[in-house]
C-alpha cells in the first residue's frame, strides 16, 4: 500500500495539544461584573459552596463513569439571612438610614415648635369661639368633641416617634427588597462588601470620594438651576427659606436625599434592571440604560404629584421635580451602575448637603 502523505501544516497553524495527550487549552473566559450571587443556604459567604463537600459522590464510583452533577436547590427570595454578607451590607445600611432620619431634627424641631407657638397664641381665642357657639354646659358637654385641645409642646421623643421612626421603617423595608433583587443583577455594593468583610483599604476609600465628590457637585448643579428658576426650594419659599440657619436645611436635604435614593436609584433601578435583563430577548433593551430612565420618570411623577398637592403650580412642580429627577436618579444611577451604590449615596448627600448653602447665593 502506497503510504499517505503527511498533509503540511499552514503557515501560523498552531499543533494541537491533544496530539501531545493532553486536552485542548480553553482560552480564560472573560470576567463579568463582580457581584454576590444568590446563596443557596443561610450560611457562610453567598454564592459559595461550603468547603470540602464533594460536588458528586465520589465512593463507588467506577472508573471512567461520569459523574452525576447533583441539582442545585432553588434560592429563596430573601437572601439578607444570619451569616451571610448580605446581612452585613444591610445593617451597615440600616446605620445609614438611622442616620440620615435623625440628622433632620434640628429643622422639624424647629418647625414644630413655630406651629406649637402659633396654636398656642390662638387657642384661647378658638377656645372662646367655641363657649360662644355652645353657651350652655349642657350644649359644650353634647358637642366636647369640637372643643379645641390646648396645643402640646413639641419634644424629641415626639418627633422620634411620629417622624423619624417612619422614615427609618420605610427606608429599611425598601433596601431589604432593593438588596434582594440587586443580588440577583450585576449592580453591586463592592465597597460596603469589603467594608463588611473588613478588607476595605485606603486606595477603597480614595477611589470612593474621587468619584462621589465630582458626582455630588454635578447633583447639586441641577437643583440650583430649578431654584435660579423658580424662586425658591420646592415647598420652601425664598423668604422662608432666609429665616432658618442653612445647616439645618443641609441636614435635612441630607436625609431627603438618602430616602429617595433608597427608593428610586436603589430599589427601582435594580427592580427595572432585573426585569429589562430577564426579559431581554423580548424587548430588546439595554437593561441599564432602559431602567435608569424608567426609574427617572416614575420620580419626576412622583415629586410632581406631592409638589402640586402641596399647592405649587403645575409649571413649578414640573420644573424642579424635572431637575431633582434627573439629578437623583439619571445622574446618581448611572453612578450607581457603573460604580456601586455606597458611591451614588455618598455624591447625594455631598451635592443635596451643599445645596442650602449654594442657594443662599441665588435667593437674595
Amino acid at each position: 500500500m502506497a503510504k499517505k502523505k503527511k498533509k503540511k501544516p499552514q503557515p501560523g497553524a498552531r499543533k494541537p495539544s491533544y496530539a501531545k495527550g493532553k486536552p485542548p487549552e480553553e482560552k480564560p473566559a472573560k470576567k463579568g461584573p463582580v457581584r454576590a450571587a444568590p446563596a443557596t443556604s443561610g450560611k457562610g459567604a453567598p454564592g459559595k459552596a461550603a468547603a470540602g463537600k464533594p460536588t458528586a459522590k465520589a465512593a463507588g464510583d467506577k472508573p471512567g463513569a461520569k459523574a452525576k452533577a447533583e441539582p442545585q436547590p432553588q434560592p429563596n427570595f430573601n437572601l439578607v439571612k444570619k451569616g451571610t454578607l448580605e446581612m452585613k451590607v444591610y445593617l451597615i445600611l440600616l446605620v445609614v438610614v438611622a442616620i440620615s432620619a435623625l440628622v433632620q431634627y434640628p429643622l422639624a424641631i424647629q418647625d414644630a415648635n413655630t406651629s406649637y407657638a402659633a396654636a398656642k397664641k390662638s387657642y384661647p381665642t378658638d377656645v372662646q369661639k367655641f363657649q360662644q357657639k355652645y353657651k350652655t354646659a349642657a350644649e359644650q358637654k353634647t358637642h366636647a368633641s369640637d372643643k379645641p385641645v390646648a396645643p402640646k409642646k413639641p419634644t424629641f421623643s415626639d418627633f422620634l416617634l411620629y417622624q423619624a421612626l417612619f422614615l427609618f421603617i420605610q427606608s429599611a423595608l425598601f433596601a431589604f427588597l432593593a438588596l434582594n433583587v440587586q443580588r440577583r443583577t450585576d449592580l453591586g455594593t463592592p465597597f460596603l462588601d469589603k467594608a463588611a468583610m473588613s478588607e476595605a483599604t485606603s486606595s477603597d476609600f480614595g477611589d470612593l470620594f474621587a468619584w462621589s465628590i465630582p458626582f455630588g457637585l454635578a447633583a447639586v448643579a441641577l437643583p440650583l438651576i430649578a431654584t435660579w428658576i423658580t424662586k425658591s426650594l420646592g415647598f420652601i419659599k425664598g423668604a422662608d427659606f432666609k429665616k432658618i440657619a442653612a445647616w439645618k436645611y443641609a441636614l435635612s436635604y441630607i436625609n431627603i436625599a438618602v430616602g429617595n435614593e433608597i427608593l428610586f436609584t436603589f430599589l427601582v433601578v435594580s427592580v427595572l434592571v432585573w426585569v429589562f435583563a430577564k426579559y431581554h430577548e423580548k424587548l430588546r433593551l439595554e437593561p441599564h440604560w432602559a431602567a435608569i430612565i424608567g426609574a427617572t420618570v416614575i420620580c419626576f411623577g412622583y415629586i410632581y404629584w406631592i409638589s402640586t398637592a402641596g399647592g405649587i403650580s403645575p409649571r413649578l412642580s414640573a420644573i424642579g421635580a424635572g431637575f431633582l429627577a434627573i439629578s437623583l436618579v439619571t445622574l446618581l444611577g448611572y453612578l450607581y451602575w457603573r460604580k456601586g451604590l455606597e458611591y451614588a449615596l455618598l455624591a447625594g448627600v455631598i451635592g443635596f448637603g451643599l445645596y442650602p448653602f449654594l442657594a443662599r447665593l441665588i435667593i437674595k
